[in-house]
């Protein structure tokens, strides 16, 4: 996916769209904040291992995450 977006932006770029850039850097913010989550997320399985109990600490943790939706473009 962020492979996908970043060619949006260097097409937007090569095309001097800079409307279209501004628009898609809403698109690249939440890319860079969901691979940061995800990161963090994988940093703590390689802590765990193979631990039963700490992974099931994870699990609930991360079931409890509530889901915010993003704002809409221009709010």
């Amino acid at each position: 996916m962020t492979g996908l977006i970043n060619n949006l932006v260097n097409l937007a770029l090569d095309e001097r769209d800079h409307a279209t850039n501004i628009f898609l850097q809403w698109f690249v913010s939440e890319q860079v904040e969901e691979e940061a989550n995800v990161g963090a997320v994988l940093d703590k399985l390689k802590l765990i291992g193979k631990d039963a109990t700490a992974l099931f600490t994870l699990d609930a943790t991360l079931g409890q995450r509530v889901f915010t939706p993003p704002q809409a473009l221009g709010e």
